[in-house]
């Protein structure tokens, strides 16, 4: 992993975030309709909402950006996948929770629970570790109903969003594939025009070696031939006597 990714401190802060947030709303809950600081917590919540909806915004858009990246592996994008998708489903029973009135104070009781909550082994569990589904003993089986929709819905958008990602790595491995193809046909045409203009080089060494000693025995002809030309005519002219 690359030194500069930090998506996961990110990711931490903005879960964090959420945290609060749900204090916030559990505070809110807390307090009277008619109240001045309920209208002020109200209105500090809206836009902490606001806010986290833009953080998880911005931590799909790096994951997309990472997901084209050769830094993070397709294991660990899968991870901060299902990561995204908790975070996600958090926000929807966060708007939810906002959404109920003061007095109904249950859900707000069940959410800081489930925040406080400890697991076997006495350590503070984490709310962003599994998805929850919130059933409220008033509400209607309708309701119910259409919050198992949302979450299925919520689901599904993050296996699409997991299949975009999935099918990016393999444009990505196909364009490598295609690319390493291409270079290994050129590094064959180079290897054989190697090999044809190494054959060319070994006639054209053979033809040399083949002139140069067909000059030597022409060279050697002639000064033979010279030599028995000499040696006739001193055999057949007379010595003049004196």
């Amino acid at each position: 992993m690359a030194p500069s990714d930090t998506w996961l401190s990110e990711f931490k802060t903005v879960e964090k975030y959420g945290n609060d947030i749900m204090e916030k709303i559990n505070e809110r809950n807390k307090l009277r309709r008619n109240g001045g600081n309920y209208n002020k917590v109200q209105s500090d919540v809206r836009i902490m909402l606001k806010t986290f909806a833009r953080d998880i915004n911005n931590l799909k858009q790096s994951l997309l950006q990472a997901s084209s990246s050769y830094h993070v592996t397709e294991r660990e994008i899968e991870r901060r996948q299902n990561m995204l998708d908790q975070l996600t489903t958090k926000e929807k029973q966060m708007n939810t929770a906002f959404q109920q009135e003061s007095g109904q104070s249950d859900f707000g009781r069940w959410e800081r629970s489930s925040l406080l909550a400890t697991g076997q082994r006495g350590q503070a569990s984490n709310p962003f570790d599994e998805p929850e589904v919130y059933t409220d003993s008033n509400a209607s089986i309708g309701d119910m109903r259409r919050q198992q929709q949302q979450i299925i819905k919520e689901q599904d958008e993050g296996l699409e969003a997991l299949s975009g990602i999935i099918q990016r790595q393999k444009i990505i491995g196909q364009a490598i594939s295609d690319e390493v193809d291409l270079q290994d046909d050129i590094i064959d045409d180079i290897d054989g025009r190697m090999d044809q203009t190494n054959t060319r080089l070994i006639k054209e060494t053979a033809h040399v070696q083949r002139v140069t000693a067909k000059s030597s025995t022409c060279g050697m002809l002639i000064v033979i031939v010279v030599l028995i030309i000499v040696i006739i005519v001193v055999g057949v002219v007379p010595v003049p006597d004196h």
